[in-house]
């Protein structure tokens, strides 16, 4: 199973300030991962021109090295001087940091923080740091503004934070909660709104976690054991959206399609669900589809969702937990469900569940059958 890193973050905005000047930038693909952390600017702006141009550096194909060098003259030209660290991990294991004029990443591995072995040198005025290292299941990671070093009336450093860290993340806590750990501990230390912009960006390295939805029957019946085949290859969570289409999977299955028990908050919103040997989940078509991306329109992650065991708020929670998801939409005319141009309405709710999880930064493809 492929290795994956997820991360979360979160600015605080200095006093007297409404927004963070800080910028943090992810970019992510099923076998690269890039986060940039720029602080110590004058305004957003500034922060916003050396992201922009490390990022066009990584897309050209620049090392995070060679990309950080070019941001960081272009600033120098423009008499800006910020603090920048970039991040890149490839396919979730190897990993190259470059920090600039910025505090060293924090790295939990088997339980113990772990000072890199980092190779320095100057440039402008700015003290880089590099260094190429390995990353492995249960990692913690977490990159850190200055502001966040430096709590009114407090200083902890390198080694303080980096025993927090390996406390909190003993429990074996995600990136979210790392995150949460690290921003309430400042806020414990600092009470009153920060002097400086505090930004924190939190990680954790874990296997990839995979959905795939099956929802709808193929226009060709003949494609129909093809169709349940590609949904069995996945050895993520499987879910069918559909009660034809569960009724074509149990039928192939030779398994039987059971109701489940009625959740406690009913049935008057979302269908019933159903059981099927081989499935995380199954459940009705269209209505739970929109419900349930009414659901994942409220929530920034899968711990705003609501508690509930319905249909849909099932469906939002494997999708946002998902790091990838795929949909096999099929395309098989259901009079009562067709819009005015002909096109099932099934396909327009999928497109609106892709784009609101490519807003939450997963990784999303569909195959219409």
């Amino acid at each position: 199973m492929k290795q994956w890193v997820e991360v979360a973050h979160r600015c605080l905005a200095r006093e007297g300030s409404d927004a963070c000047a800080d910028v943090v930038r992810t970019f992510t693909t099923e076998d690269r991962l890039i986060v940039i952390l720029v602080s110590g600017a004058q305004g957003r702006q500034q922060a916003v021109h050396v992201a922009d141009e490390v990022v066009a550096g990584l897309r050209q194909g620049a090392f995070p090295d060679a990309a950080a060098e070019t941001a960081l003259v272009a600033a120098l030209h423009r008499d800006v001087h910020v603090s920048l660290c970039v991040l890149q991990v490839e396919r979730g294991r190897e990993a190259h940091i470059v920090e600039c004029d910025a505090p060293p990443l924090f790295l939990v591995q088997d339980g113990q923080p772990v000072l890199l072995p980092v190779a320095e040198e100057t440039l402008g005025g700015y003290l880089v740091r590099q260094c190429k290292f390995s990353l492995q299941d249960g990692d913690h990671l977490a990159m850190v503004s200055e502001g966040f070093l430096r709590p009114r009336g407090w200083r902890w450093g390198w080694p303080d934070i980096a025993v927090a860290v390996r406390r909190w993340t003993d429990t074996g806590s995600d990136a979210n909660k790392l995150l949460g750990a690290l921003v309430r501990t400042y806020q414990r230390l600092n009470p009153d709104p920060p002097q400086q912009d505090v930004t924190v960006v939190a990680m954790h390295v874990r296997p990839m976690r995979t959905a795939t939805v099956w929802t709808g029957p193929p226009v060709d019946a003949a494609r129909d054991e093809a169709v349940l085949h590609l949904l069995m290859t996945e050895q993520g969570e499987r879910v069918i959206c559909g009660g034809a289409t569960a009724q074509i999977a149990a039928r192939l299955l030779g398994a039987e399609l059971k109701t489940e028990p009625k959740p406690a908050g009913g049935w008057d919103e979302v269908p019933p669900t159903f059981r099927l040997e081989g499935m995380s989940l199954v459940t009705e078509g269209l209505i739970t589809l929109g419900k349930t991306s009414e659901r994942m329109a409220q929530a920034k992650g899968v711990h705003d969702l609501p508690r509930g065991e319905d249909g849909a708020t099932r469906l939002a929670r494997a999708l946002l937990a998902a790091d990838k998801v795929h949909f096999i939409v099929g395309l098989a005319v259901n009079p009562q469900q067709v819009g005015e141009s002909g096109v099932p309405l099934r396909k327009g709710v999928v497109e609106d569940l892709i784009h609101d999880l490519e807003a939450h930064g997963k990784l999303v493809s569909v195959e219409y059958v």
